[in-house]
C-alpha cells in the first residue's frame, strides 16, 4: 500500500530526474551499443486511443533512429494502473518504456487507496511530449450555449445533467473543477476510456463531456458534438470560433491533457539521457510537429530535469483541485 501522497513524494520526481548523476553508471561501451535488442514502449491503455496513437508513432520513429526493434505493448485496466505496476517491476536497463498520461503521473496516489507502485520511488521522468486542450463538449440537442447556461441548466434540472469520465483523468477533473466552482449538479459517468464515452454522450445518454482537442475535432467538424469553450489560455488553433473558458465567464480555468515517457527507477543515467535526446529530437522534428499540430495537439520534448519540474507543479495544482472537489479515493 503507498504511503499517503505527501510533499515529500511530490518533490522526489525533481529529485529523481536532477539526481541521474548518482544512479550507479555503465560501462561507456555498454551505452554506445545500446540498444541491442528490441524495446518496448508500455501503453497503459487500451489501443486505439491518444495514448496509443503517440506511442506508436514514436516507437516508429524511435525504431529508425536507434536502428533497433522497438515495440507497442497494451497493458490496459484499472485506470492504467496495470501498465503501471508492470513497469514498475522490469528490470532498470532502458529496454522498458512507459508511455504515461498526465493523470496517472500526478493524482493517481490521491484517487487510489491501493496502489502496488510509487510513482516517486519506482519511475524515472525521461520527456514529456505531447500537449492537448481540453474542451467542453455537449449534445447538440442540449439547449445551452456556453458554460454558464450548462450550469443553470443543471441547476434547473437536478439529477438529468450527466458527463463520461475515465476515472482520474484530467476531463474527469475538470468536470469536478467546474461543479465544485459553480455549484452545478452535474453527476459522473465513469467509462473505460473516452470512446464509449462519447459515444454515449452522441446518442444523448448523457450531457456533456471535457475531453482531449485531438480527439474532439473529428466530431465537431462533423457536427456531431457542440464545442462551448475550450480550457486554454489561449483561443485553439484548431477551433478558433470556440472562445476560451476565461472568455466564457470561468477566469483561471484551464486544463492541458498532456502525455510523456518514464522508465523504472534506477535506469543508468546515460540511457535516460540517451533516451531522452532521442525523444527530444523526434517530438522536435517538424514532421511530428506538423502530424499533431494538424490534428489539435501540441508537442514539446524536454530534459529528464524540466519534466520533473512539470510533474512536480502538476501534482501540486491537480492535488489541490481533487481534495476541492471532494473526490474520495477508490
Amino acid at each position: 500500500m503507498n504511503a499517503p501522497f505527501s510533499r515529500r513524494a511530490v518533490l522526489c520526481w525533481a529529485l529523481s530526474a536532477s539526481a541521474l548523476a548518482g544512479v550507479p553508471q555503465v560501462h561507456a561501451a555498454d551505452v554506445d551499443d545500446y540498444p541491442t535488442r528490441t524495446i518496448r514502449v508500455v501503453v497503459p491503455y487500451p489501443a486505439g486511443g491518444i495514448a496509443d496513437k503517440i506511442a506508436r508513432e514514436v516507437a516508429e520513429q524511435l525504431q529508425q533512429r536507434l536502428k533497433q526493434a522497438v515495440v507497442v505493448e497494451n497493458r490496459s485496466g484499472a485506470a492504467g494502473n496495470i501498465g503501471f505496476d508492470f513497469v514498475a517491476r522490469q528490470p532498470a536497463d532502458g529496454y522498458t518504456l512507459l508511455l504515461a498520461p498526465a493523470s496517472n503521473l500526478t493524482v493517481q496516489p490521491v484517487l487510489f487507496k491501493q496502489l502496488i507502485y510509487d510513482l516517486a520511488r519506482d519511475f524515472t521522468p525521461v520527456s514529456l511530449l505531447v500537449q492537448t486542450p481540453q474542451v467542453l463538449l455537449v449534445n447538440p440537442k442540449l439547449p445551452v450555449g456556453n458554460p454558464r447556461e450548462l450550469v443553470a441548466y443543471s441547476k434547473k434540472h437536478p439529477g438529468k445533467v450527466n458527463y463520461g469520465i475515465s476515472v482520474g483523468a484530467y476531463s474527469h477533473l475538470a468536470g469536478e473543477l467546474l461543479r465544485a466552482r459553480t455549484g452545478a449538479d452535474f453527476t459522473a459517468i465513469p467509462y473505460q476510456g473516452s470512446a464509449p464515452a462519447i459515444n454515449d454522450l452522441i446518442a444523448g445518454q448523457t450531457q456533456f463531456i471535457f475531453n482531449e482537442v485531438i480527439t474532439a475535432i473529428p466530431f465537431v467538424k462533423a457536427g456531431t458534438l457542440r464545442p462551448l469553450a475550450v480550457a486554454y489560455r489561449t483561443r485553439a488553433p484548431w477551433l478558433p470560433d470556440v472562445p476560451t473558458t476565461a472568455e466564457a465567464g470561468l477566469p483561471d480555468f484551464e486544463v492541458t491533457s498532456w502525455y510523456g515517457v518514464v522508465v523504472r527507477s534506477g535506469t543508468p543515467a546515460p540511457l535516460v539521457q540517451r533516451l531522452s535526446r532521442e525523444l527530444r529530437a523526434i517530438a522536435q522534428s517538424p514532421d511530428f510537429k506538423k502530424r499533431y499540430d494538424d490534428i489539435g495537439a501540441f508537442t514539446v520534448g524536454n530534459t529528464p530535469e524540466e519534466f520533473g519540474r512539470f510533474i512536480q507543479s502538476e501534482t501540486v495544482k491537480w492535488t489541490a483541485v481533487v481534495k476541492q472537489a471532494g473526490i474520495l479515493p477508490d
